[in-house]
């Protein structure tokens, strides 16, 4: 069992990371080998807000499915393509799969596309309704000796859903990029077959996807005290503010100074 990060602070899906980590914990852990080319990593969120406070936690768009195991249901997420919130309250545990892309479209009751933003019920996709009843949130080791157990004879990703997945990769180990051709050129492959790849088990274009992801980068700046939108602006290499306010609009909904003073 590898822990591969702890805290909000590390996390890169949520509105304003470090600012916060005070208010919930997330600790991260791989799956075992054989499942690598289905699920990205399986995590666990614990929070305790006192004081009958609610702690409303902004999320990013993201284009990875999850499965989430809640004290009172279990379900799935589709892909995001807007911001959402999160309302925290009280003490309470959460353990979820966050799968690789277009991991689970053919086990899917539908299209993909269909779920797009939702959250929905599992019905036992994958998984026996049950495993949820197995699994304490606190005992992370028993957690993930189970989810393991329960995902063992599910077949390695094809090598279609292996080419997206390492074009994403290729896109978040890559911050410098800034166009499709150049996000192309880096994955190894053609502008058209990252168009169709996307296409198909995103639902995406690598032009909205390529956006999305300088607008984390243009987020992590903000969230530096020392960084300004203009620092911002050079670092991405924007043609004047306009063009970043429009980033972040098309993207998160928001404008820079409204995402600062969230």
């Amino acid at each position: 069992m590898r822990q591969i990060h702890t805290h909000l602070a590390n996390a890169s899906g949520v509105f304003h990371a470090s600012k916060n980590a005070q208010y919930y914990n997330v600790n991260i852990y791989q799956p075992a080998e054989h499942l690598k080319t289905i699920i990205d990593c399986y995590w666990f969120a614990d929070w305790n807000i006192k004081h009958a406070a609610t702690h409303i936690q902004r999320n990013l768009p993201s284009p990875n499915m999850h499965l989430v195991f809640d004290r009172l249901s279990t379900y799935y997420t589709g892909v995001m393509t807007q911001a959402y919130e999160t309302p925290l309250a009280g003490s309470h545990a959460i353990v979820g799969v966050k799968f690789k892309i277009g991991a689970l479209n053919k086990y899917l009751p539908c299209d993909h596309n269909a779920l797009k933003n939702l959250h929905f019920n599992s019905n036992g996709v994958l998984l026996p309704i049950n495993t949820r009843s197995n699994l304490v949130p606190h005992d992370h080791g028993a957690c993930i000796y189970i989810l393991n157990q329960r995902f063992h004879d599910i077949p390695p990703a094809s090598l279609q859903v292996k080419k997206v997945n390492h074009a994403w990769q290729t896109l978040l180990n890559n911050p410098d990029i800034d166009t499709v051709q150049n996000w192309a050129n880096l994955a190894q492959v053609s502008v058209r077959t990252l168009q169709r790849l996307c296409l198909e088990y995103i639902g995406l274009t690598p032009k909205w996807l390529l956006r999305k992801q300088r607008c984390v980068y243009a987020l992590k700046l903000l969230d530096n005290s020392d960084n300004d939108i203009y620092d911002v602006i050079l670092h991405l290499k924007l043609s004047d503010q306009a063009h970043l306010i429009r980033e972040f609009k098309t993207v998160l909904g928001l404008t820079p100074k409204q995402y600062q003073k969230l």
